[in-house]
């Protein structure tokens, strides 16, 4: 064999070795991502929403065998991966400790690779803003304050506090009912005089996006409360 076959065996070997090399690490790279392009858009509630179902698909649907993980990261990793399928299966049904754990790794994919902080978040809610602050944040933002200091019991002491819990009329219906009005909404939030951290702030974020994308919609935390009397149904109108 004459030198300069060697010589072209050794570069195919090497040309080889370096496409394996980088087809592997590009696909362990796949799993976190480190660009995002920022714009307008970027950290509304709806780009957010989409770059977590993203995430979450790409980490429920990685083949951990391909991406050249040492054994010890393999059962790790896919300990992880086990662990939130069975997470978003279980809170579909309402389990509350499922629900924990898909939303504390949203906000964890938030606040390390989406980049969200104190300067961009309120372009998902206004909070520095009150006036521009939705009936549903308001809600959101009350019921988070109370879930912290009263739990499961959030909503029935806000019902308590305010005397929520009378009849009332609404404009076109002849009975009487339980509602909880938006004017209602607007007046104990200004009465709470709430002062929210950034960490309060991505909460709610995190529970807005989380009752979007797995949870029940604006019903989502409330179905959740210990009401007496009530199935955990709770409206407000205008």
């Amino acid at each position: 064999m004459t030198i300069s076959n060697i010589i072209l065996i050794l570069l195919i070997v090497g040309v080889a070795a370096l496409i394996i090399y980088f087809h592997i690490k590009s696909k362990k790279d796949a799993e976190i991502v480190t660009n995002i392009d920022v714009d307008d858009q970027t950290y509304t509630l709806q780009q957010m929403i989409e770059f977590i179902k993203r995430r979450l698909d790409e980490i429920t649907k990685i083949n951990l065998y391909d991406i050249g993980l040492s054994e010890e990261e393999l059962v790790r990793r896919k300990s992880k991966k086990y662990e939130l399928k069975k997470a978003l299966k279980g809170c579909t049904y309402g389990d509350v400790n499922d629900k924990k754990y898909v939303k504390e790794l949203i906000y964890d994919l938030l606040a390390k690779e989406y980049g969200v902080n104190e300067m961009n978040i309120s372009k998902a809610i206004p909070f520095d803003i009150p006036s521009l602050l939705t009936a549903q944040d308001k809600f959101d933002i009350l019921i988070y304050i109370y879930k912290k200091e009263f739990g499961y019991e959030a909503l029935s002491e806000m019902i308590r506090k305010y005397q929520l819990d009378e009849f009332k009329y609404i404009q076109g219906e002849t009975k009487p009912c339980y509602v909880i009005t938006e004017d209602e909404i607007n007046e104990i939030y200004e009465k709470e005089n709430i002062e929210l951290l950034f960490t309060d702030k991505l909460n709610i974020v995190v529970q807005r996006i989380y009752q979007q994308y797995k949870g029940y919609s604006s019903i989502d935390e409330i179905r959740d409360m210990n009401i007496d009397g009530v199935s955990g149904r709770c409206i407000w109108i205008t």
